[in-house]
């Protein structure tokens, strides 16, 4: 589903979006990983490169592979790989994750992306995320997007992914196989790679970032077939938790993040990306709703005198009760309602 800028009154999250709606370039790596595989300690070390010489804008995911951590199996994957580890830039070229075109210079992967977050991009993208209610089971993420320049070819699509930082886990299966140790005389003066020749041959205890947990997959009629240069469209997606591929793999929800993407449906190209942290939920207050069923009404007074007394009422709302806002019920918020009501009359 899109909305045109101007159809309707924007909510206060679509609004957000377009806070860091930008054409500022953010270039996507997907790094294609498995704990199986032991040299994909290179990859590992690179997106942990990445991430800490581009701060918040470095746009990343981890694919694993026939692990804990994978959701996707080879034929969904969205660019078809040579081997693990691999990686995609923009879904447009294979690169190395650590050596990125280079055959052996080591982290040359940053000064690949580094290149390419220097140019300019065709698209401007921004995100927005917010759990819809206070036990965190559903994220509505809303994406904004222009391009500068029209299409009507309806070539252009959006795709949201859910990316957990911080995964770990203590059976056999979480450890990282490692042939650095293997082939320590060829790595030990490596300046990143080295510390690996010192590791053990299965690695345990490690924590990891960046991992896809969730996607919406390139959601088709996410844009309209025809597009104006420079106007600004809204799309809105919605993840459920439970209905994640493997839900165990929300270890902690305090480290979950979305990552939005504009791609060339044609060409599979990502355009831009960016991503976002997701907000907590702000309950909306209703002041004098006190049995929570949207109308502020006589039925309203009398659950909350039976609340107050202690008598049970089938559904009731403290905040929208609490019309003084000192967190209490009092005479004063039955008081509060009787007002509302008399200034409603």
């Amino acid at each position: 589903m899109f909305i045109l800028a101007g159809m309707i009154a924007l909510s206060v999250n679509a609004a957000s979006s377009r806070d860091n709606l930008t054409t500022q370039h953010r270039p996507l790596i997907e790094e294609y990983t498995g704990t199986w595989c032991g040299w994909c300690p290179r990859g590992y070390v690179g997106m942990e490169l990445l991430s800490e010489t581009f701060g918040e804008d470095f746009i990343g995911v981890a694919i694993h592979n026939d692990d804990p951590m994978a959701v996707l199996t080879v034929s969904q994957y969205p660019s078809d790989i040579s081997g693990f580890p691999s990686a995609f830039v923009e879904r447009s070229r294979e690169v190395d994750p650590y050596y990125g075109v280079t055959d052996d210079t080591p982290a040359a992967i940053i000064d690949f992306m580094q290149r390419l977050a220097s140019r300019e991009s065709a698209a401007a993208i921004g995100v927005a995320a917010e759990w819809t209610s206070a036990d965190k089971t559903d994220i509505n993420v809303h994406v904004s997007t222009f391009l500068t320049s029209s299409s009507s070819t309806g070539k252009y699509a959006i795709e949201v992914m859910l990316i957990a930082d911080d995964l770990y886990g203590s059976s056999s299966a979480w450890s990282q196989a490692n042939y650095f140790r293997i082939y320590a005389s060829y790595f030990a003066d490596d300046p990143y790679l080295g510390e690996w020749t010192t590791k053990a041959s299965s690695v345990k205890g490690l924590h990891f970032n960046d991992v896809l947990v969730g996607t919406s997959g390139v959601v088709i009629n996410s844009l309209p077939t025809s597009i104006v240069a420079n106007e600004i469209y809204d799309f809105d997606y919605t993840f459920t938790l439970s209905n994640l591929p493997k839900p165990s793999l929300i270890q902690n929800k305090d480290n979950l993040h979305v990552i939005a993407i504009i791609v060339d449906k044609g060409t599979k190209k990502v355009i831009n990306a960016n991503r976002c942290y997701i907000d907590e939920f702000v309950p909306v207050v209703v002041p004098g709703d006190a049995n929570d069923d949207g109308i502020v009404g006589i039925s309203d007074i009398t659950d909350l005198i039976d609340y107050m007394l202690g008598n049970e009422v089938e559904s009731f709302n403290l905040l929208n009760a609490d019309i003084d806002n000192d967190g209490v019920l009092t005479i004063a918020d039955i008081t509060g309602i009787i007002d509302l009501l008399l200034m409603n009359d």
